[in-house]
């Protein structure tokens, strides 16, 4: 059974006999809950064993060789990018600035009994359909990270999380201190860049220019206004950094094929 959320997918794995050596590129992050059977990987010259009694982390973008010892084996896979890691790192202000990088390419946590109710719980929410699942698998996966932060693993998952902090660390400090009405190149100097290499790395980790995200933000907040408080059109255009009222209204319609005017009549 399969669940895809956007950035992640959780599967129950379930194979009915032995398994020769397999190459496999791991495209993704996977975490891998064995429930019966025992899994070997051949990562580069090492050996690495997985039993039930453990969880085994794999780093993205390495080939390794799988194989399957039992003849019946059972797993869970949780499979996520490294956006889902930022997004936890994010969301509960976690700070792994002073952490030591090292490349891990996989790392092993013992199953504690704390482990074995999350995997029991997880087996649960894929059997059952609810309308929330994407939600609660997502918040599972949250779950089961700061039980890895208390694990006897921890400081491998913790240099693991530094190396993502500090690969997106430009993008968490531009959305953490993004001010609407500044004008967003300022950061260059924060950031001890030129302007051209500050363009240049904005432009690849956004996908876009400064210029056109900071609009975009902008005209986000004055929807965000024009839909929840009082002020009127003039006010939000003022109060979202933009400072040509005509050159407002005309684009927001634009965007939104609806003017700023009846976004507060239909409020009203």
């Amino acid at each position: 059974m399969n669940n895809d959320l956007k950035n992640l997918s959780i599967c129950k794995y379930i194979q009915y006999q032995e398994q020769q050596k397999k190459e496999v590129f791991i495209s993704t992050n996977i975490l891998i809950f064995v429930i019966k059977g025992t899994k070997v990987l051949h990562l580069n010259d090492e050996k690495i064993v997985v039993n039930p009694n453990e969880v085994i982390f794999l780093r993205s973008g390495y080939y390794v060789m799988s194989e399957i010892l039992d003849e019946y084996f059972e797993s869970i896979l949780f499979m996520y990018d490294d956006t889902i890691l930022l997004d936890f790192i994010q969301k509960y202000d976690l700070n792994f600035e002073n952490i030591f990088s090292f490349d891990y390419k996989y790392f092993k946590i013992k199953k504690t009994s704390i482990f074995e109710i999350f995997q029991a719980s997880v087996l649960s929410y894929l059997v059952e359909n609810s309308s929330n699942k994407d939600y609660l698998i997502k918040l599972k996966l949250e779950e089961v990270f700061f039980n890895m932060l208390e694990s006897d693993s921890k400081e491998y998952f913790k240099i693991f999380l530094s190396s993502i902090y500090n690969e997106y660390s430009f993008k968490i400090k531009i959305e953490k201190e993004f001010n609407i009405n500044e004008n967003i190149l300022l950061f260059a100097k924060k950031l001890n860049m030129t302007d051209l290499a500050f363009r240049k790395k904005f432009k690849t980790i956004f996908g876009t220019t400064p210029k056109k995200w900071q609009i975009e933000k902008r005209f986000e907040k004055a929807k965000l206004l024009l839909e929840t408080t009082n002020y009127n059109v003039t006010e939000v255009c003022y109060k979202s950094g933009f400072e040509n009222i005509s050159w407002f209204i005309q684009t927001f319609k634009k965007r939104y094929n609806i003017t700023p005017k009846q976004i507060k009549n239909n409020k009203n």
